[in-house]
């Protein structure tokens, strides 16, 4: 699809892909121009240190340069140790360019790790391809910083010259001393010249980058609906998982049938199973409830098992808004114990007139609801 299309902000999972994938809104300028301030502030704060370590050094080994037997057994050892002095001699450079290069990554885009960006991509050498990353948009902006950065430094390098000149041309009677302390001095100011106007350059830089990232992973409104159904899953699939939740849920509650006391109806269009079990139920439970056809399923497996159907449209009706495995409310315990008992009456479990009483406060904890009926059968 165009590009023109992608209009919709790229969504938060759009984001981590393309995260995921190394592809973050960040400035290569921004670490240069870090990299450059910090390591031309630690040769200015320890660049005398070092030059002197490096004149011992020299010093040592010319000085000793006849002395040292030189062999092809004993030049590894010498220059394993010229390259050690080196490396410690510069290693506050080495040390603060590296954690620079790290911190200014860290600002730009947070901490992140992947190992994406490293993978084998065969569309790299492809020519058709790379022809079209040679004109794309990315590359000329890219031409175009390059032909600004070089016009800056060599305006810069221009004026600073041409303040020095005079100077210059009296460094064949300097010694060497002060020879290294004009030169230094001198790229120091050019250099930290350069650095200051590409600070600008980076800021400019990076809300470009920023600019052209977000442009970059934008969606389209299709993109947008395809994402939603992915998380949220496909309509359809949803409907065929309730659908089978559903009828796994209804046999779950036929099967519970046989197990009810009573089956209460309004007579036509509802039907509620109940059952009470003493020591296991705190109070009378709706096993099984439906309307029309499953009503008239439940009912006829309660007429094959001798399951007695009582008709009581009010209680049916309160009672067919309740969910399956809920205990019957404080309020129908008495109507509810009333049809129990006589349910219990018809099976011959107690006699009619041993018809229990409901409790005298409903509002009491339901572990005694109607539990002398169960102990008379």
């Amino acid at each position: 699809m165009a590009d023109q299309d992608k209009t919709q902000t790229a969504s938060p999972k759009k984001r981590e892909d393309a995260r995921k994938k190394g592809q973050v809104g960040r400035s290569v300028e921004v670490n240069s121009v870090l990299n450059l301030l910090v390591v031309f502030i630690v040769l200015k704060l320890f660049g005398g240190g070092i030059l002197l370590a490096m004149q011992k050094t020299s010093a040592y080994f010319w000085g000793n340069l006849f002395k040292i037997d030189i062999t092809p057994d004993s030049i590894v050892p010498i220059m394993s140790k010229i390259f050690l002095d080196i490396v410690i001699m510069l290693l506050p450079v080495f040390a603060s360019a590296f954690l620079v290069a790290i911190l200014s990554n860290v600002i730009q885009v947070g901490f992140h790790m992947t190992p994406d960006p490293l993978k084998p991509n065969f569309n790299a050498i492809n020519p058709t391809t790379g022809f079209k990353r040679i004109f794309s948009k990315r590359t000329m902006v890219e031409l175009l910083k390059a032909f600004i950065k070089i016009g800056i430094i060599g305006y810069l390098a221009y004026s600073s010259v041409k303040k020095i000149i005079n100077d210059i041309f009296l460094t064949p009677l300097m010694d060497i001393d002060n020879y290294f302390i004009f030169v230094s001095t001198a790229v120091y100011k050019l250099a930290m010249k350069i650095i200051l106007t590409f600070i600008v350059f980076a800021l400019i830089d990076y809300l470009y980058q920023k600019w052209e990232f977000e442009e970059s992973i934008k969606m389209t409104k299709q993109e947008v609906k395809d994402e939603l159904r992915q998380l949220d899953g496909d309509p359809m699939i949803k409907a065929r998982i309730r659908g089978i939740q559903r009828e796994m849920a209804r046999r779950r509650m036929i099967s519970e049938i046989p197990n009810a006391d009573v089956v209460i109806t309004n007579p036509t269009h509802v039907a509620v199973a109940l059952r009470y079990k003493e020591k296991v139920d705190a109070a009378p439970k709706i096993v099984a409830k439906g309307k029309n056809l499953i009503a008239e399923k439940i009912k006829q497996i309660a007429r094959e098992k001798g399951i007695p159907v009582i008709e009581n449209p009010p209680l049916a009706r309160t009672l067919a808004k309740l969910e399956v495995g809920w205990e019957i409310p404080p309020e129908f315990f008495q109507t509810v114990a009333g049809i129990l008992a006589y349910v219990y009456q018809l099976k011959g479990k107690i006699k009619l007139e041993e018809k229990p009483k409901i409790m005298d406060n409903i509002n009491q904890k339901k572990d005694g609801l109607i539990a002398d009926l169960g102990g008379k059968s």
